[in-house]
């Protein structure tokens, strides 16, 4: 299964990311969508998704925090890293935003990934992720734009 993870669009999907997006199962969206033209392209990949709302955003109907699993894999996704008070006691996988940054790294167990951002890579290239999953593992494979 292939879950496409991006985060901090500010307005743009860029073609690039919107067509490899297509190909996945489920998109995860780390928060900072930043405009109901970008909500919308996001939801016409017509893939299951989850979002959580960041600093930029205009929906308060968008919860700050979502765990969830996918094919085997106990997800926690936030916008701000450093707003996480606790995790559920089976996460596997932390992912999160904010910084515009490609990170991923792995502390006491869980994985925390941020998958950079599609728009403004603030000194990087602008990146996203899709994870490779099955039944409980899961490959990060970093794209950059």
């Amino acid at each position: 299964m292939k879950i496409g993870v991006i985060s901090d669009t500010h307005g743009s999907l860029p073609d690039a990311a919107g067509d490899a997006l297509k190909k996945c199962d489920y998109l995860i969206h780390a928060g900072d969508i930043g405009s109901e033209a970008c909500y919308r392209a996001i939801f016409q990949l017509n893939l299951p998704s989850y979002l959580v709302r960041g600093n930029c955003d205009w929906g308060s109907y968008m919860q700050e925090v979502l765990s969830f699993h996918i094919d085997g894999i106990s997800i926690s996704l936030i916008h701000d890293l450093n707003r996480l008070s606790r995790l559920a006691d089976d996460t596997d996988l932390v992912i999160f935003g904010h910084t515009h940054h490609y990170t991923l790294f792995e502390r006491q167990g869980v994985t925390y990934l941020n998958p950079g951002s599609v728009s403004e890579g603030r000194g990087e290239p602008n990146s996203f992720v899709i994870l490779e999953t099955d039944h409980g593992h899961f490959k990060v494979k970093q794209y950059t734009l």
